[in-house]
């Protein structure tokens, strides 16, 4: 009996691209913390491209971020994106950066991308689209 084609896996294309969103009002999550669940439910077709300020979530800065003040008040239990985007490659999300926005962040960002994060070429981002099912921003 002759093998029946398996239709393709459906790809998600999550882009997020402002930095640190939401970080004051929630506190304990950051945006990323959805990208699991949705590579989940996407039968693990999900891809998350950070673009702009959020490409900064995959660099190592070496030291913890120190508490933020705002007036009075002192804010220490802000979400560590870099923790989040560790835990999406570990579900087996492809994390994706452009280069140029990557290197929007000094010399040294390369050297301090976190392990998995592909770096793909200018304009990149764009010319996958077409092969996804859907592109969703974050």
């Amino acid at each position: 009996m002759p093998e029946q084609a398996r239709p393709e896996q459906a790809r998600w294309l999550l882009i997020m691209e402002k930095a640190y969103r939401g970080s004051v009002e929630t506190q304990f999550a950051d945006a990323l913390y959805v990208v699991p669940d949705l590579h989940r439910q996407s039968g693990g077709g999900c891809d998350l491209a950070l673009r702009g300020p959020a490409v900064g979530y995959a660099v190592r800065t070496g030291a913890p971020q120190p508490p933020l003040r705002l007036g009075g008040r002192t804010l220490d239990t802000l979400p560590d994106p870099r923790a989040s985007v560790t835990k999406v490659l570990d579900a087996g999300v492809t994390v994706l950066v452009e280069e140029p926005d990557l290197t929007a962040l000094g010399r040294t960002a390369a050297d301090r991308l976190l392990p998995g994060v592909q770096v793909i070429e200018a304009y990149g981002l764009a010319a996958r689209w077409p092969s996804y099912e859907q592109v969703w921003f974050l």
